[in-house]
């Protein structure tokens, strides 16, 4: 078996797999945008 095995997805959750997918991302853009703070307010210093 797969670790991540996205096939029953595809065929029979469309919209979850979507909406999965759309969680994963927005929270990456969060970690990203905390990231950029930790940046700026490291290269003020």
């Amino acid at each position: 078996m797969k670790l991540f095995d996205l096939s029953h997805f595809k065929e029979h959750c469309p919209v979850e797999a979507k909406n999965y997918f759309k969680e994963i991302l927005d929270r990456l853009e969060k970690i990203e945008k905390r990231i950029d703070s930790i940046d700026e307010k490291i290269s003020k210093s």
